[in-house]
């Protein structure tokens, strides 16, 4: 038997001889072990000499994926017996690394906003992977190690109370479980490669006192002004063009769409939308939650704030 976390799991047995009717008790073993309140759909009885009940499905380890789960009935007038067939949980699927080049239409006569990236579904994750070749000015090993940091940083932590979740967990968006049975994690990885980029990024030195050079990025490269106009988001903003982000104020290459608003509301601000501000919504992983969904074997996902 095997089913995903949150799946009604329909208990059924017989009890021989026929007993009385009326309710029983289901313990769930996990390797052996009991696993402490469980939750019934349908709470668990005889009728007619059959056991009845649904058990909402829920991991109880981390080692979820190879943990075998038995059920142990307990009949008032009749005595208990353990199941000898096992209870395991279905995993998601995963995807290979495949390199991404989707355009986004932008508002204002801006060129679009690109997905320009690696993706791959790993067994907890949606994983980016995002591979830059400097050129122009230079720009020294512990800079990129910086910029490196910045962006995952703004982006990782971005998702850190975000997931992922299957839309048919029957608990709903309110799911407490504490493993990645029926969440789902993400991941930017950003590296700056010699060959095999994804995009080139000029950079621009300033010389002191002088303005500094106005950073963007695109589906065909990008500019980074070195310092950066707004040191703690800059890079992660532009980076947010290609990862399929349109800009949230009303100057830029704005999402004509409307799912991502030019301004935002108040007490909306992010980093797509205000210089300084590392913020981002639920909205700002929508493209890799499209991505998980085109991977998951037909089995939906929404992003939840537990």
């Amino acid at each position: 038997m095997t089913a995903y976390c949150g799946d009604h799991v329909k208990l059924e047995g017989t009890v021989t001889p026929a007993c009385a009717d009326g309710p029983v008790t289901v313990q769930i073993l996990n390797n052996g072990s009991a696993v402490a309140n469980p939750v019934f759909a349908v709470a668990p009885k005889v009728v007619g000499g059959r056991i009845e009940g649904t058990w909402v499905a829920k991991s109880a380890s981390a080692n979820w994926r190879t943990d075998k789960l038995t059920f142990t009935v307990n009949v008032p007038s009749a005595g208990s017996a353990t199941s000898s067939n096992e209870f395991t949980f279905k995993k998601r699927p995963t995807a290979a690394s495949t390199s991404l080049n989707v355009a986004h239409a932008s508002g204002n006569g801006y060129g679009p906003c690109h997905e320009k990236h690696d993706a791959r579904l790993d067994a907890d994750k949606v994983h980016y992977e995002l591979k830059l070749r400097l050129a122009g000015a230079p720009f020294a090993a512990a800079k990129q190690a910086a910029a490196k940091t910045l962006i995952q940083n703004v982006w990782n932590s971005g998702f850190a109370n975000k997931k992922f979740h299957r839309v048919d967990c029957k608990r709903g968006r309110t799911c407490d479980c504490t493993f990645d049975c029926c969440k789902a994690k993400f991941e930017l990885e950003v590296n700056f490669v010699a060959s095999g980029e994804h995009l080139t990024v000029t950079v621009h030195a300033t010389a002191p006192g002088a303005p500094t050079h106005r950073s963007s990025m695109s589906g065909t490269g990008g500019d980074w002004g070195d310092p950066a106009m707004s040191p703690a988001s800059t890079y992660a903003h532009e980076t947010g063009h290609v990862l399929g982000q349109a800009d949230e104020y009303a100057a830029g290459a704005t999402d004509p769409t409307g799912v991502q608003p030019a301004p935002p509301p108040a007490g909306d601000e992010n980093l797509m939308s205000t210089p300084g501000n590392t913020t981002l919504l639920i909205r700002h992983y929508r493209w890799a939650l499209a991505y998980l969904n085109a991977n998951a074997g037909g089995d939906t996902y929404e992003t939840i704030q537990p």
